[in-house]
C-alpha cells in the first residue's frame, strides 16, 4: 500500500495509525492493490496499476473486490480506534479512484474487531467433512440481503464438475501461468517472500510440491509440457476445493456495476470475519467465475434471476488442522510518497 499526502485535518491524519492493519484485508493473489491519498479534507481511496493483475483477473473484478475488503477492514479499524468514517463512492477509472473516506456521524459500534482482522485467514488445504450450521448459513444470508447482495448456496459435488473445468481453463493459458509465477513466493530466499504474493506455507505446499511449482511454472518447461499432460496434471492437484461434502456459496450481483463490485468486497469482508468468529474457513476460487465455459453454468448453478450475475464464489468450512499455526500473508510496509 502507498500513501500521498498533503496536510490532511483531523481525524484522518489518524488513518495512517490504523492503515496498516488494515492491510490485512482479503485480496486476490495478495497484491495488495490499494492506495490511500491524503487530501486537507478527506482521503482518496484508489489502486495502483502496478499491482492489478492482468490475465488472472481480466475484468479486473477481483480488483474491485480487494479495494472493497480493503475499506471495509479499514473502516472497522477505525472505528474501533474511535474514529467516525463515512465512505462517498466516487468510482473513476481514468484516475484509478473509488471514492472517498470523509468524516462522518458517528454510528453503532460494529460487531467485527480489529482482533477478527488480525486473526482471519483462508485454507487452501483439505476439509473435514463436519457441515456448516444452518443458523450460520441463514445468517449470511441476511447479511448479504441487507447489503443488496444475494448469497446462493451450492452443494459441494455440484459445484466441483465446473471447478475442474475452470481450472483447467487457468492452468492451460500462458498468461495466467506466467503471472501466477510473478507473484508466487516459493522460498523463503525470495526477495518479496515476507512482503507480499503467494508464498509456500500459504498455498499449503511442502518443500516438493514447491519445488515442482517452480520447475513447472518455469517459462520454457511450461511450454514444453503443456501438450504432455501438464495442464491436466495441475488441475488433479489443486481440485481439492470442493473435494468431500460442503457447501459453496456465491455472491450475487446486478449488472455490470463496477462500484458494485466494491461493494461487495465490503460485504466479503463482513461475511468471511463473521464466518471465522465462529471457527469457519473459507476458500476463494475467483477462476471459476472468470473462465468463460463456466461463468453461465455457475450463474444457472446459483438460479441467478433478473440480471444477476456471479461476483464471487468460496468454498466454507472446517480444516482438517489447525489454520492458526501457520503464518498469515505477509504485507508491505506503509510508504509514504509526495503528491504532485
Amino acid at each position: 500500500m502507498t500513501e500521498t499526502d498533503s496536510t490532511p485535518t483531523y481525524p484522518l491524519d489518524r488513518l495512517r495509525r490504523v492503515a496498516e492493519t488494515a492491510a490485512r484485508a482479503a485480496n486476490a493473489h495478495n497484491t495488495q492493490p490499494w492506495d490511500l491519498r491524503y487530501r486537507t479534507d478527506h482521503v482518496e481511496l484508489g489502486w495502483r496499476a502496478e499491482y492489478a493483475l492482468g490475465p488472472s483477473d481480466p475484468s479486473h473484478r477481483d480488483l474491485r473486490l480487494s479495494l472493497g475488503t480493503y475499506l471495509e477492514t479499514l473502516l472497522i479499524c477505525a472505528a474501533e480506534a474511535g474514529m467516525a468514517l463515512r465512505f462517498e463512492p466516487d468510482y473513476d477509472a481514468r484516475t484509478a479512484r473509488v471514492g472517498r473516506i470523509v468524516p462522518g456521524e458517528w454510528l453503532e459500534p460494529s460487531t467485527r474487531s480489529v482482533a477478527d482482522v488480525e486473526a482471519r485467514r483462508v485454507w487452501r488445504g483439505a476439509w473435514t467433512s463436519q457441515q456448516v450450521p444452518g443458523a450460520v448459513v441463514d445468517r449470511c444470508l441476511k447479511t448479504a440481503e441487507e447489503a443488496g447482495f444475494r448469497v446462493a448456496v451450492v452443494p459441494t459435488d455440484a459445484a466441483r464438475p465446473l471447478l475442474v473445468r475452470a481450472y483447467h481453463w487457468f492452468f492451460g493459458h500462458a498468461g495466467i501461468a506466467r503471472e501466477l509465477l510473478a507473484w508466487a513466493r516459493l522460498s523463503p530466499r525470495h526477495p518479496d517472500y515476507r512482503r507480499d504474493g503467494l508464498n509456500d506455507v500459504m498455498l499449503v505446499l511442502n518443500k516438493a510440491e514447491a519445488a515442482a511449482m517452480r520447475t513447472f511454472f518455469a517459462p520454457a518447461v511450461y511450454r514444453a509440457l503443456r501438450p504432455l499432460g501438464l495442464v491436466r496434471l495441475l488441475t488433479t492437484l489443486s481440485s481439492s476445493a470442493t473435494s468431500g461434502d460442503g457447501i459453496v456459496m456465491v455472491v450475487l450481483g446486478q449488472g455490470d456495476d463496477p462500484a458494485g463490485e466494491v461493494e461487495a468486497g465490503r460485504l466479503v469482508t463482513r461475511l468471511w470475519l463473521d464466518l471465522f468468529r465462529d471457527g469457519i474457513y473459507v476458500h476463494p476460487q475467483s477462476h471459476v467465475i472468470d473462465c468463460p465455459g463456466t461463468v453461465g453454468e455457475l450463474a444457472r448453478l446459483c438460479g441467478a434471476r433478473g440480471g444477476e450475475r456471479p461476483l464471487v464464489f468460496f468454498r466454507v468450512g472446517y480444516p482438517t488442522v489447525d489454520p492458526a499455526a501457520r503464518p498469515r500473508h505477509p504485507r508491505r510496509g506503509v510508504a509514504a510518497t509526495t503528491a504532485s
